[in-house]
């Protein structure tokens, strides 16, 4: 599976303002995970939606 186009625009606009730390995309999921800077959402996910979302909300659905 490839990225969506709104996960390219949250993605690309973040990178744009230098929010990325670190970037990893899971085919298998259609996740893109990144790290970023802010102390609000330091670890987060984007969905194929666009939403962007704290880590924790996806691990902690993961185990259920």
């Amino acid at each position: 599976m490839e990225p969506t186009e709104a996960q390219f625009l949250v993605f690309n606009a973040l990178d744009t303002l230098a929010l990325v730390n670190y970037d990893f995309y899971d085919q298998e999921r259609g996740n893109w995970y990144i790290d970023t800077p802010s102390p609000v959402l330091p670890r987060s996910v984007i969905l194929p939606s666009g939403e962007v979302i704290p880590f924790e909300w996806v691990q902690n659905y993961d185990e259920t």
